[in-house]
């Protein structure tokens, strides 16, 4: 079974679960939360988390990780193209995302998800893009960590997961459009879609947690820090606020008003929705930290007008993650889905691509193998037409060769001979014409002399008399080492058996000298022509 870590890097916590899974069914193993530090450098204190998130001994030695773009950073898209076909997508969308961001293309790293496709209509895409910077600031945080994430997801595309594996638990809702809503401490999360069929809508967008914490603080006048610890521990909304007395009334109208910014995100995001496809939202699923608030659902569904609740993992979860804690690790359970998930059912989605592929990958494996098939086709191919160019060439040669050989054997030996083994014996033997010609003649002994002599050596020869057995040779030089050079020169030459030196004279002049050198023929294949 493989083991799937999905990691939720939150604003205020860091959420981790992991997952024993095969392609049948999974079980949660472990699940851990470590809260960040709330001042300081936000890289930091997500280093800081993640590190005490990892020493955690259940959550180690994970098969591969999967985590969602924290923050701010991603901008999502929602495009509509009239054709389906996945390489006119491929090719229109980066003008697509160019016409839409304000930042160069160069600078960004950009990936979607099919939400919907008909035949004649064409396809709804969800696109999300981040700077480049963003992601490799992220990744080099998690590399630190001793954490390399096979994908990088899109929060809400993270809900896919749930949608097309966990359909059951959403089975009891009367509506075939559901919108789960992941309200963080500083980022809300929206994903809408049909159970079974996947996510069709997705943003995310500023408020949560944070904005109940301000409104609260703002109404008692208290420090933020101290707002934010009673809202854990007494914090709740309708009917559960009644209980709570006079402060906890005046406490729940404070956080109304800090959702605010929520729902005033929410209802034009439905209605978007809505004005797409036809559809309505038919009840909405809440998740995220600030989902344990009690009456969060309550409120909500009052103030949207649809039936909500706080979505809880299957059953036998509860024994590994307490049902109050269930709507925190929401997300992270569904990214650890997003690693279960193969071939068409797995979403697209995922940000690890190109320079930031994920070396493992799958993916990434099978691009390279598809690159290195088209060079080894393309390779076969031209050695196929190397071999039938050569062959051709050959074929061309060889008869060119052959109608040589065919006409000296003709004019030698009167009869056209091609074989050319055949046709050198013919032309070797004591009957042919060839016979009769001297292996050796003067010119070849005297072209094999001159050749033999040193190129740095300065010698000109007045006399040479030359015949098959003896040549005899004349000449002046600058110097009696020179001669010895000559002399050692010649006797390299296998038909040189021995070169002897003459007198040594030096010119009138007095600066070069005078030499003669008796030089002995004999071939060795005029030995052995002679003993047989």
């Amino acid at each position: 079974m493989a083991r799937i870590l999905g990691l939720d890097l939150g604003s205020h916590s860091v959420k981790g679960l992991l997952l024993d899974a095969n392609t049948r069914s999974s079980a949660v193993k472990a699940w851990a939360e470590v809260r960040r530090a709330p001042e300081g450098d936000r890289q930091e204190t997500l280093r800081a988390a993640l590190r005490e998130l990892l020493a955690n001994p259940e959550l180690q030695h994970a098969d591969q990780v999967v985590v969602s773009l924290p923050g701010q950073s991603l901008a999502t898209h929602q495009l509509s193209l009239p054709f389906t076909d996945p390489k006119r997508i491929e090719a229109t969308i980066p003008f697509e995302v160019e016409s839409q961001i304000p930042f160069d293309l160069g600078e960004a790293v950009f990936d979607y998800q099919v939400a919907t496709q008909v035949k004649d209509k064409g396809s709804e895409l969800l696109v999300g893009v981040v700077r480049r910077e963003e992601l490799a600031t992220l990744l080099g945080v998690l590399n630190e960590a001793g954490v390399d994430p096979r994908v990088v997801t899109h929060p809400g595309i993270t809900y896919q997961n749930l949608l097309l594996q966990q359909a059951s638990l959403l089975a009891d809702l009367d509506s075939e459009t559901v919108a789960i809503v992941d309200i963080g401490h500083e980022r809300t999360t929206l994903a809408i879609g049909r159970p079974g069929l996947g996510v069709e809508f997705a943003r995310t967008f500023s408020g949560g947690g944070q904005g109940l914490d301000r409104a609260l603080a703002a109404e008692f006048q208290t420090p933020l820090p101290e707002a934010h610890h009673w809202k854990e521990s007494h914090g709740a909304l309708a009917s559960a606020a009644q209980a709570q007395g006079p402060d906890g009334e005046r406490a729940a109208a404070a956080f109304v008003r800090g959702l605010q910014p929520v729902l005033r995100e929410l209802r034009p995001s439905f209605k978007s929705f809505t004005a797409r496809t036809r559809r309505q939202v038919g009840a909405v699923l809440l998740c995220g930290g600030t989902a344990r608030m009690p009456g969060l659902a309550e409120q909500l569904g009052k103030d949207l007008g649809l039936p909500t609740r706080v979505l809880a993992l299957p059953q036998e979860v509860s024994t590994v993650v307490p049902a109050t804690e269930q709507p925190a690790v929401m997300q992270a359970y569904s990214l650890a889905l997003r690693g279960q998930a193969t071939g068409a059912r797995a979403p697209r989605f995922n940000l690890r691509r190109g320079e930031f592929a994920f070396k493992g990958d799958y993916d990434y494996v099978k691009d390279k193998l598809g690159l290195l098939a088209s060079f080894a086709a393309t390779l076969l191919l031209l050695l196929i037409a190397s071999g039938v160019v050569r062959n051709s060439v050959l074929a061309r040669r060889e008869a060119q060769v052959d109608e040589v050989l065919c006409t000296v054997t003709k004019n030698i030996l009167g009869a056209c001979e091609k074989n050319y083994d055949l046709a050198l014996n013919r032309l070797k033997g004591v009957e042919s014409p060839a016979a009769a010609l001297p292996k050796l003649s003067a010119v070849n002994l005297l072209a094999e002399m001159t050749q033999r002599v040193p190129a740095d050596v300065q010698v000109t020869f007045d006399r040479i008399d030359i015949d098959l057995e003896r040549i005899s040779v004349r000449g002046e030089t600058d110097s009696s080492k020179q001669i010895d050079t000559i002399a050692s020169a010649l006797k390299g030459h296998r038909c040189f058996k021995e070169v002897k030196e003459g007198k040594v004279e030096k010119t009138r002049d007095g600066n070069k000298v005078t030499f003669r050198l008796d030089i002995q023929v004999q071939c060795p294949e005029q030995v052995q022509g002679g003993e047989s």
